[in-house]
């Protein structure tokens, strides 16, 4: 397979590999903000899913005396 260079005395005319050459940067805090937005996310929905499973949910918090009695051996 060739490249089409025989020597590096033209390698200034050599143009970009890949579209969007540049724009690496700009990709990378795209990247970054998602990342934090799913971790954010992720930390949010799981919270939620342990104060269900954990039976606080609002209206429990608010009153504990409703909150489930379980015996030692659960």
């Amino acid at each position: 397979m060739s490249t089409g260079l025989s020597s590096l005395s033209k390698l200034s005319e050599v143009t970009s590999a890949y579209p969007f050459a540049g724009m690496e940067y700009i990709y990378s805090v795209i990247l970054l903000a998602f990342i934090i937005l799913f971790f954010m996310w992720q930390t949010m929905m799981e919270q939620r899913h342990m104060k269900k499973i954990m039976g606080q949910t609002s209206e429990r918090v608010e009153n504990p005396s409703s909150a489930p009695a379980f015996s030692p051996a659960e």
